[in-house]
């Protein structure tokens, strides 16, 4: 039987992300596997504006790092899971690639989230974090879709 030894968990602070923690776990548990929350923290844009007020900028990009931080931990502590850590990223590259590069270089062997299910131009527009994650090929994948209330 295969066993999953570190599952990495991307969110971004929606309730749609956090619909893969509960699968997440409950695979976590049946492998003894280490769970990983992980956010990328999008850097605020440095406009004309900001970029003549540097310590205000640098107190914005601060306070955006501090807020994925106090996310992840708030979640760590609510989950009854002893095995999670946190992880945070400044989002230097597409979230994507931070979620692939995060993977390759702390051996994650399974990466679960989320999907709004996108297709056609609708993704074309809007990118696709979970198809390109899928079509990377570098660990296993669980894709949660998003379920429409009717």
């Amino acid at each position: 039987m295969y066993k999953f030894k570190k599952i990495m968990i991307p969110l971004d602070g929606s309730e749609l992300a956090e619909a893969a923690i509960g699968p997440a776990l409950a695979i976590a548990e049946s492998m003894a596997a280490e769970v990983v929350l992980f956010r990328v923290a999008q850097r605020i844009p440095r406009t004309e504006r900001l970029a003549e007020m540097p310590d205000v900028y640098d107190e914005v990009v601060a306070a955006t790092y501090r807020e994925a931080e106090d996310y992840l931990t708030d979640l760590r502590e609510r989950l009854s899971y002893e095995h999670i850590s946190i992880e945070f990223r400044a989002a230097t590259a597409g979230i994507a690639r931070q979620i692939l590069d995060f993977a390759a270089e702390e051996g994650v062997d399974l990466i679960a989230l989320s999907s709004h299910g996108r297709t056609g131009v609708d993704r074309f527009v809007h990118g696709n974090v979970a198809h390109k994650i899928i079509s990377s090929n570098c660990c296993s994948t669980l894709v949660i879709r998003e379920r429409k209330v009717e």
